[in-house]
């Protein structure tokens, strides 16, 4: 019977096409085994090494390796096919799946670092909509270059698995003198030849636990595709938790969910902005946290990336496109309440919209039409 729980500093392998079906490796308390690669490709020792690693008490996850480079729709697609396989092959419902986010066989990592975060933040949301918690893995020269690592982990905590090795060849320990020193770590790969076995070998910096929650994935993805359930921010808010639980959710007063703030649940579908993660809860006011579990954390790029596209809905009366985007800018024609707009970028905090007034871009005061996540 497989693990749902390792502690921190514990040893694991990740496993692909190239290891055996059997996984068993001394020391090891986790696997993470290769599912996909893009949309066409199937590890077909996938199926076998789950129930091994499992069979094993290895706590059991998954990767796939990208092809999706900076690509949002290529990342969306991916992530939804490395799901469907990890359900298929027995990867535990609440347990982790990583975006392998590398350069070479179909991956970019040279397209801009604001594009490259963008597509991994959304393959990390399908996984995260799905019922698993989400990980991206790269090599630390990655992260720290070609992604932005502080807008992953305020959008999913600690959720980094880096690849630094001290040396090349065989290590069976994990040298900590070595480690390179990154906020949002959860999984370190220190080796790619863990005790002289030919597996990668990696250790744990937190806790991992398999949540196996209150809903099965079926029932979160229902919620989460329901209309009441795509709230409208300001373009400043960067992520908003939306209680999914469909009883609700407790506020608990520390992100160890050992006190309750009240006995009152908050109800199904109540937003709250995200003000960071700890130990797995959802920070959303002073002393207030949410259980990640009954919760989804929707994210908002357009607050980091000014070239973002999206949708905005006008939220106050007697708006008006603007000529240009400053205060004192003159009214071209007026928007009607509660309609959606097209948004092509942001400059300030005025939104772009798609519409043009005799060739002219026009603009929307970002306090009005309020971004639809």
């Amino acid at each position: 019977m497989s693990s749902s729980i390792v502690s921190k500093k514990s040893y694991g392998v990740d496993v692909a096409s190239f290891q055996k079906e059997n996984v068993s490796y001394t020391g090891a308390k986790f696997a993470i085994v290769k599912l996909t690669q893009g949309t066409g490709y199937i590890n077909p020792k996938a199926k076998a090494q789950i129930k091994s690693a499992k069979a094993h008490g290895l706590l059991t996850m998954g990767y796939f390796y990208a092809n999706h480079s900076g690509s949002v729709t290529r990342a969306r697609a991916e992530a939804k096919y490395a799901v469907e396989k990890a359900k298929a092959y027995g990867v535990p419902a609440g347990s982790y799946i990583a975006d392998d986010w590398e350069e070479g066989s179909g991956n970019s990592v040279n397209g801009g670092a604001s594009a490259n975060t963008d597509a991994v933040l959304a393959a990390m949301q399908v996984i995260k909509e799905a019922g698993y918690k989400p990980l991206v893995y790269s090599g630390a020269f990655n992260l720290r270059n070609h992604l932005s690592t502080s807008r992953i982990v305020k959008s999913f905590g600690t959720c980094l698995w880096v690849a630094s090795y001290k040396v090349m060849g065989r290590q069976d320990s994990a040298d900590f003198n070595y480690f390179p020193s990154m906020d949002g770590v959860a999984i370190w790969q220190f080796t790619d030849n863990y005790r002289g076995l030919g597996v990668d070998g990696n250790i744990t910096l937190v806790d991992l636990k398999i949540s196996s929650g209150n809903q099965s994935p079926k029932k979160v993805n229902k919620t989460v595709e329901s209309p009441s359930q795509h709230p409208v921010v300001k373009w400043n808010i960067g992520a908003v938790a939306v209680v999914s639980n469909s009883k609700g959710a407790y506020v608990y007063t520390s992100s160890k969910l050992d006190k309750r703030e009240s006995d009152k649940l908050k109800p199904c579908g109540s937003v709250w902005q995200v003000l960071g993660f700890e130990n797995g809860a959802v920070k959303v006011g002073k002393n207030q946290y949410f259980d990640g579990r009954a919760v989804y954390v929707k994210t908002n790029p357009i607050a980091y990336n000014d070239a973002k596209h999206g949708v905005a809905k006008i939220v106050m009366p007697h708006t008006h496109a603007l000529d240009a985007p400053k205060a004192d800018a003159g009214k071209v024609y007026g928007l009607e309440l509660n309609s959606k707009v097209e948004i092509q970028g942001r400059v300030g905090r005025f939104l772009r919209i798609k519409e043009k007034h005799n060739g002219k871009t026009v603009y929307v005061t970002g306090n009005r039409a309020y971004i639809v996540l």
